[in-house]
């Protein structure tokens, strides 16, 4: 049988090393930048558009968009989302989108 101390010092080691486990790993530490997260944007009827990544990172799709009539530019932002999760956005008319790109969040 083994003591009462022999059992204390295994639960001892075996916390410190799940502890030491946990504590390393986390979700930044496997994080790449988007640049090189082979990310995808994709339009969507030229009046949205969305984007994933295939590594882990967390990414935003940026929309450039026009008003009309009178032409102006204005930016829309999907929802931050990480991995191969999507990030949707859309301007705010038919036909205004005049461009989409994914950026780091």
């Amino acid at each position: 049988m083994l003591s009462a101390k022999r059992l204390a010092a295994s639960a001892v080691v075996v916390t410190a090393a799940a502890g030491t486990m946990f504590a390393t790993s986390g979700v930044a530490s496997a994080d790449v930048p988007v640049w090189q997260a082979n990310c995808q944007v994709y339009n969507i009827f030229n009046t949205g558009g969305m984007s994933t990544c295939e590594l882990p990172t967390w990414h935003q799709v940026k929309l450039t968009c026009i008003a009309w009539p009178v032409p102006f530019t204005y930016w829309k932002y999907g929802p931050v989302q990480y991995g191969q999760n999507q990030s949707w956005a859309s301007c705010d008319s038919f036909n205004a989108l005049a461009n989409v790109e994914v950026i780091q969040a």
